[in-house]
C-alpha cells in the first residue's frame, strides 16, 4: 500500500471520527443552504405585505378632496396638521403629505426605517400617480382627444436564453460564491489538525522520522483535505439545488423575482464540480502551507482567517458586476476571480470551449504552484519546527 494513502486514510479516520466536525461539514449545508437561499426573501416579501395591509398614519396638509378620499381608500390614515415635516421627525405620523404651488412633497424616515418607510411612500406614490393618470385621461376628454394616444404602442421583453439558463437569476451569483465558502469551510478542520495541530500534539515529528518520504507525508495530508473539502463542496451544492427545487414550488412573488430556479444538466454540474474540485486543491496547499508555517493551533487559526478573507472576499465582490463585465481568457486565467465567472458562465449556459481550457488549465497550474509551496515550507526545518 502506498505510503501517502496510509497517511491520508490516517488523516481521514480521525475527521471522520469527529462527528461533530461531519455534521456541520456535510450535513448542515444542505439543510440550511435552502433556508439561507430563500428565507430572507419571503421574511421580507411577508413583511412587505404586512405593511401595505396595514393602515398607517399620514400627516397631511393641504391637499385637494379627491387626494383626500384615494388615499382614505388606499389603507391610510390621515392626521391634519400645519407641519407634516415636523410630525414625521417626532414619530407621530408614519409618513407626511403636502400640496403646495401645484406640487406634492412626501415626508418620509427613509434612512431610519428603512423597508418599512418605503412602503408607506410606495403606497403614497401609487395613489398620487392614479390621481395623475385620471386627470390627465380626464384633460384629454375634454379636448376631444382619446387618452390612448398617450400609449401609442406597447412594449414586451421575451426572453430567448436556453431553457438551462432561464431562471437561474440570482443563483448564478450564490452558487459560485457558497462553492468557494465551502471549499474553504470543508478543508479546514482538518488542516488544522494535520499541521499546527499535529505540532501542538508533537507527532509531526515522529511522522517525519519515519521511512515515509516526505511528497508521501504531503501528499497524504493534501488528500485527506481535499476529500474533507470536495464533500463539504458537494453537500453545499445539493443543498442549494434542493433550494431551488423548494423555492420553485413555492408560490412567491419574491423568489420568482428574483430568479430562484436551477436546472444543472449532468453536463454543467461536471463543470461545476471539476472547477470546485481544482479550486479546492488550490485553498488546500496555501492552508497546509500557511498552517504549516503557524507556531499553534491559535496561530494558524488566524492565518486561515486571513487567507479566507483573501479568497472569498473578492468573489463576494464580483458577484455585483458579473452582468456587466466581458469574460474573456484573460479573466478566466486569474486566480479566484476565472473560476468564479467561468461558473456564473456554465450556470447561463455561455462557456464554450476556450473558457474550459483556460479556466481548468490555469486551476491546475496555481493548485500545482500552490502544491509546490507547501513542499517548500514542509522540507524547511526551520518552519516545520517553528513553535
Amino acid at each position: 500500500m502506498s505510503a501517502w494513502w496510509v497517511i491520508a486514510k490516517k488523516e481521514l479516520a480521525t475527521f471522520f471520527r469527529d462527528r461533530r466536525a461531519l455534521l456541520n461539514q456535510v450535513l448542515l449545508p444542505v439543510l440550511l443552504m435552502p433556508l439561507f437561499m430563500f428565507a430572507p426573501t419571503l421574511l421580507v416579501e411577508q413583511l412587505s405585505q404586512g405593511a401595505v395591509q396595514k393602515v398607517q398614519k399620514i400627516a397631511v396638509a393641504g391637499l385637494p378632496q379627491a387626494v383626500t378620499r384615494a388615499l382614505a381608500a388606499a389603507r391610510l390614515q390621515l392626521v391634519p396638521e400645519p407641519d407634516p415635516a415636523t410630525a414625521v421627525r417626532e414619530g407621530r405620523a408614519d409618513a407626511g403629505l403636502v400640496f403646495v404651488s401645484g406640487s406634492y412633497r412626501v415626508y418620509a424616515r427613509v434612512s431610519q426605517d428603512g423597508l418599512k418607510a418605503q412602503v408607506v411612500v410606495d403606497k403614497v406614490r401609487q395613489v398620487l400617480e392614479a390621481q395623475k393618470r385620471e386627470m390627465v385621461a380626464r384633460t384629454l376628454r375634454q379636448a376631444g382627444l382619446d387618452p390612448s394616444v398617450l400609449e401609442p404602442f406597447a412594449v414586451s421583453v421575451e426572453d430567448v436564453s436556453p431553457p438551462s439558463a432561464k431562471g437561474v437569476g440570482f443563483l448564478a451569483f450564490l452558487v459560485p460564491m457558497f462553492l468557494l465558502i465551502f471549499v474553504m469551510n470543508g478543508s479546514l478542520p482538518v488542516v488544522l489538525d494535520v499541521t499546527a495541530g499535529e505540532k501542538e500534539k508533537g507527532t509531526l515529528e515522529a511522522l517525519l522520522v519515519t521511512p515515509v518520504g516526505l511528497p508521501s507525508v504531503l501528499f497524504g495530508k493534501m488528500f485527506a483535505a481535499l476529500v474533507a473539502a470536495v464533500m463539504s463542496t458537494a453537500s453545499g451544492v445539493a443543498g442549494l439545488i434542493l433550494g431551488a427545487r423548494l423555492a420553485a414550488g413555492l408560490d412567491s412573488g419574491g423568489l420568482q423575482a428574483a430568479g430562484f430556479s436551477l436546472s444543472l444538466t449532468p453536463g454543467m454540474l461536471l463543470a461545476v464540480l471539476v472547477t470546485g474540485v481544482l479550486f479546492a486543491a488550490f485553498a488546500v496547499s496555501l492552508q497546509l502551507m500557511f498552517g504549516i508555517f503557524a507556531r499553534s493551533y491559535k496561530e494558524a487559526q488566524g492565518y486561515m482567517s486571513v487567507l479566507y478573507l483573501l479568497l472569498v472576499l473578492p468573489a463576494a465582490m464580483l458577484g455585483f458586476v458579473s452582468g456587466f463585465v466581458e469574460v474573456g481568457p484573460g479573466l478566466l486565467a486569474i486566480p479566484v476571480v476565472g473560476p468564479f465567472f467561468f461558473i456564473d458562465q456554465v450556470l447561463r449556459a455561455k462557456a464554450d470551449l476556450l473558457g474550459y481550457a483556460v479556466t481548468w488549465g490555469s486551476s491546475a497550474l496555481y493548485a500545482l504552484a500552490a502544491l509546490f509551496l507547501a513542499y517548500l515550507s514542509f522540507s524547511r526545518e526551520e518552519v516545520v519546527f517553528r513553535n
